[in-house]
């Protein structure tokens, strides 16, 4: 049986609420990259709001290259907790700092924290639905394929 044969594949056949859907995460992928890229310098914690959203983090000389992406869970602090705090600052396993040292892209940690801080900006999107931030993760997952996420 050729694949489509019993379920047609017809995009101008899908249903309005899976092609609103889709239009919602487009715009909301297209809003995220278009954001103001924040370097990390000693102005990014400032800069990093406290609410939630999702983020994307790469190097601007590879725009179409991301490092890192993912989104908020409900922790207090937002946005800036897990990017600054998590990524930048943080001793977690799997924060970008230990997945740059793990890879062999870094011999250690503070050579990870300086290229993070050099060559590294990040992009944000504010999204206070706890639902959409799941579901634009994935979209957004699938679609920039960053070389780390959670």
């Amino acid at each position: 049986m050729e694949m489509g044969e019993n379920y047609p594949v017809q995009s101008d056949k899908m249903p309005p609420d899976i092609t609103d859907w889709l239009r919602r995460l487009e715009t909301l992928l297209e809003n995220l990259i278009s954001s103001p890229p924040i370097r990390f310098d000693e102005r990014c914690r400032q800069l990093l709001p406290e609410e939630q959203g999702i983020y994307r983090i790469f190097d601007p000389r590879k725009p179409n290259e991301t490092i890192r992406a993912g989104r908020t869970k409900t922790a207090a602090g937002g946005l800036r907790q897990r990017v600054y705090q998590n990524h930048l600052m943080g001793n977690q396993a799997g924060n970008l700092r230990a997945q740059l040292v793990k890879d062999g892209i870094c011999s250690n940690i503070e050579e990870a924290k300086n290229l993070i801080r050099n060559d590294f900006v990040v992009q944000i999107l504010l999204l206070p639905d706890d639902k959409e931030r799941a579901l634009i993760e994935h979209f957004m997952l699938a679609v920039l394929r960053p070389r780390y996420s959670d």
